[in-house]
This record gives structure tokens, C-alpha cells and sequence, in this order.
């Protein structure tokens, strides 16, 4: 009956093994490039961008991309906008010194709204990026940006 017993317990400990191992191989980790300057814009702050070649695809071949925002030390409180398609993905305030990495989107095109309020006025940036599907690159390297609009809007 003890020999049964650990016979048992060896086999569920084996099993258990099996399967930590199985899913621990299974779960691929992150392999994020970047993130790199895209563009800084003036008294906001850097917009970057960055790429996973393993994560869900944007487009084809591409892998998973996503933009990211550095508010300018010498700056001041920025409200931003990730517009994905006709939805607004996500919204943050973010204050002088402060960075965000905004999620992976699934659309290769996404768009930044950026409005920073002072005594001086409102000041607004719109950035639009593109990252257009083609042969010859797949964003996941410095020297491969992508296409990238650019609006500052003066105070007001």
C-alpha cells in the first residue's frame, strides 16, 4: 500500500512538472526594440516609438507596435489623447519629467493629441503615425521610422 501510494505522489509530482514546464515554454517573453525619438515637439516633449516582433501583429509582418510620450522637464502638465481609428484607445495627464508607454494597437495607424494649458494659453499637438506595411521595413530597428505627421497648433 506504500509503494502504491508513492507510486501516486511520484506520478502527480511528475505530471505537475509536465505541465509547469509546458506552459513556462509555451509563454513567450517580450523581445521589445526601442523605444526610440520619433519626434520632440517644442515645450511639450519626445514622442517615441518601440516594437515587439513576436507580439500581435499591426499589420502583416510587422509585429507589435506602440508610440510613447516624455513630457519635457522644463515643461508643464500635458493631457494626452491615443486616438486608434475613430476611438480615443487612451487618455493621460502627465506632469513635467513624466513618461508613458502607450499599449500596442492593432491598427497601423495612431495618432497622438497632445493639449498643455498655461497662463500663456493652450498649446495643442497632433501627431499622426503611420506605420505603413511594406517590404522593406518593420519599424523594429532606429534607422526604419515610420511615416509621421506633425501639427502644433500655437497658443491660444
Amino acid at each position: 500500500m506504500k509503494s502504491s501510494r508513492m507510486r501516486g505522489g511520484v506520478l502527480c509530482a511528475a505530471i505537475m512538472l509536465v505541465l509547469v514546464i509546458g506552459s513556462t515554454a509555451a509563454a513567450r517573453p517580450a523581445v521589445v526594440r526601442g523605444p526610440w525619438n520619433l519626434v520632440t515637439l517644442p515645450a511639450l516633449g519626445t514622442v517615441t516609438w518601440r516594437c515587439d516582433p513576436r507580439g500581435p501583429a499591426t499589420a502583416p509582418g510587422l509585429g507589435a507596435l506602440g508610440l510613447g510620450f516624455r513630457v519635457l522637464e522644463r515643461s508643464a502638465t500635458t493631457d494626452l489623447r491615443l486616438h486608434v481609428g475613430p476611438k480615443t484607445l487612451l487618455r493621460r495627464r502627465l506632469d513635467p519629467g513624466q513618461s508613458i508607454q502607450f499599449p500596442y494597437a492593432r491598427s497601423h495607424v495612431q495618432q497622438l493629441e497632445l493639449t498643455q494649458t498655461t497662463g500663456a494659453g493652450t498649446l495643442t499637438a497632433r501627431i499622426r503615425v503611420d506605420f505603413v506595411p511594406h517590404l522593406l521595413a518593420t519599424y523594429c530597428y532606429p534607422y526604419l521610422p515610420p511615416r509621421v505627421t506633425v501639427n502644433v497648433f500655437p497658443r491660444r
